[in-house]
């Protein structure tokens, strides 16, 4: 669960933020998660509630998450592709050959106040 600990970084990274700015409450805060990060936005949700719990700040705030397709170019035709939709194989000449291009990312998008 390695989602629960890279999700306390957000909040404390929000909550700092909040602080430094003289901000009583957050409203809600976007999470862009990569579909190749090996995250799943499904631990985020349900851990949000509990990382946040003692944090005034966040009373009440939203947990929103952007999903980022892993997108791929086939190094052999060329081609650009899901990769989770293709499981990884080019839809255009089979080739597993990739370099992958994003999807990988984690980020703090937005703090909403």
């Amino acid at each position: 669960m390695h989602e629960i600990s890279v999700l306390q970084k957000a909040v404390d990274l929000a909550e700092q933020t909040a602080l430094d700015n003289q901000i009583e409450k957050i409203a809600y805060l976007t999470l862009e998660v990569g579909e190749l990060s090996g995250y799943l936005p499904v631990f985020f949700y349900k851990y949000f509630p509990i990382v946040t719990e003692k944090k005034p700040v966040f009373e009440g705030a939203e947990l929103k998450i952007i999903s980022v397709p892993g997108e791929a170019l086939c190094e052999d035709c060329h081609a650009m592709y899901d990769v989770m939709k293709n499981e990884g194989v080019c839809p255009k000449c089979k080739s597993r050959r990739k370099k992958i291009l994003g999807g990988q990312q984690f980020l703090v998008k937005e703090i909403g106040y």
